[in-house]
């Protein structure tokens, strides 16, 4: 589902085995602290060939349809909550329906099962670790939904489908569109040994490029260089393409600069993209601009990207950005339930911009000081911005109160409370 026929020849391959592709479990709330967990597809259902399989797919799946994403909404509660509000401790909240996610929202263009309307949303998760399927805007996917016990639709990287111009969504196409099966959809799966793997190794990268092609005549590119401060050395920074109707904070297309600071985005859907330049340091980003020369995302200006063709001669000019300190205290409240447990606590940068997680400092709650029920926090060279500063992982029934500060032109100072319910 997330991989828009970029590794055809790798998925033909792939596709013998007629596996169902399903999510295993992952802890996206782990991808939320930096902590992404590796996700797994098992099988759960087997046909005897291609054209068998893609009528199991569509037996199992509440919702399918052919459309194309037109917004992309990060929901996160850390993000949703008032100030003032409670945060949970976002590692162990109270399941996977607190977790952070991506509703995508899609242009229905064919419906083939499920009580659809125009557009629909899908839930899916942050990509990155968290088994979030990746879908790139202006491009047409075929898309098998399952649905939750509380009634969402969602898909994950391991559903069936995927962009339409991608082998392994042709067989599934004939059959809801009740074309003729071909000769290939019907014959029993080829089980190579290594020399007969190796001997088809042309005709793989052969199916690759023609993938390759196909995905190139509907994707665009964003071509220029990055001049300014701290531009010059090759790793200085990436430059991130941010959808103008909302992205994935983690699995957003990014490139690095090249040693001359020239760059070359990857193959973007077609529409409106902002691009972010970010600068980092061991403790985090350090500076962030916008195009064509801004640091605040408000006065950016989009670049427009049309199927098939090449934005060049791009110039993102970098303005020179102070960084400031961000001191504070978090107060416990019943030592007793902490034990030897550590935590985080995490400056989250709010706005639509990359990797919201800016600092993160490390709490060990098991301390010989005299004042345990204190814990002080140091940031150093933080962006301007608005953040909200929250505890992460130190277990079930923590919370915090939502604070928001506003990193201008000095040191901000915060004062958080650290409250366990039951």
């Amino acid at each position: 589902m997330g991989n828009h026929g970029l590794s055809e020849g790798v998925y033909l391959n792939v596709r013998f085995l007629f596996v169902f592709r399903l999510a295993a479990i992952a802890a996206v709330a782990a991808v939320a602290s930096g902590q992404a967990s590796a996700c797994q597809c098992s099988g759960s259902y087997y046909g005897k060939n291609n054209w068998e399989l893609a009528k199991l797919e569509t037996e199992g799946a509440a919702a399918i349809f052919e459309g194309t994403p037109v917004r992309f909404d990060l929901v996160w509660n850390v993000l949703t909550a008032k100030v003032g509000e409670l945060i949970p401790s976002q590692i162990d909240s109270r399941g996977p329906a607190d977790w952070p996610s991506m509703a995508v929202t899609f242009r229905v263009l064919r419906a083939y099962k499920g009580d659809l309307g125009p557009e629909v949303t899908i839930k899916t998760g942050l990509g990155g670790g968290d088994c979030g399927a990746v879908f790139a805007p202006g491009l047409t996917y075929l898309v098998f939904a399952g649905r939750s016990p509380a009634g969402v639709l969602g898909v994950s990287m391991c559903s069936p489908g995927g962009w339409i111009g991608s082998a392994n969504a042709a067989v599934e196409l004939r059959c809801l569109r009740k074309e003729r099966p071909m000769a290939a959809d019907l014959a029993p799966p080829i089980r190579w040994n290594a020399k007969e793997y190796a001997a088809h190794e042309e005709e793989r990268k052969r199916d690759f490029d023609e993938g390759q092609k196909r995905y190139a005549a509907v994707t665009g590119e964003i071509c220029g260089n990055v001049v300014g401060e701290g531009t010059s050395n090759g790793n200085a920074g990436i430059v991130s393409f941010l959808f103008s109707e909302g992205f994935s904070p983690y699995a957003h297309p990014t490139t690095s600069l090249n040693a001359d600071g020239s760059f070359c985005s990857p193959r973007l859907g077609p529409g409106k993209y902002f691009l972010c330049f970010t600068k980092r340091s061991e403790q985090g980003p350090t500076t962030t601009a916008y195009y064509p020369g801004v640091s605040d995302r408000e006065k950016a200006t989009p670049i427009e990207v049309t199927a098939g063709q090449i934005r060049s001669a791009i110039t993102f000019k970098i303005p020179a950005q102070k960084t400031y300190s961000v001191r504070g205290v978090l107060s416990i409240y019943d030592t007793s339930r902490t034990g030897a447990h550590t935590g985080y606590v995490q400056l989250v940068r709010l706005g639509a911009v990359p990797f919201p997680i800016v600092q993160s400092q490390r709490i060990d709650f098991k301390s010989s000081s005299a004042f345990p029920k204190i814990k002080y926090l140091n940031f150093e060279n933080v962006p301007p911005g608005r953040y909200v500063a929250y505890v992460s992982g130190l277990g079930r029934g923590w919370y915090t109160k939502k604070q928001e500060v506003n990193v201008t032109d000095h040191m901000k100072f915060i004062s958080l409370d650290l409250i366990h319910q039951k």
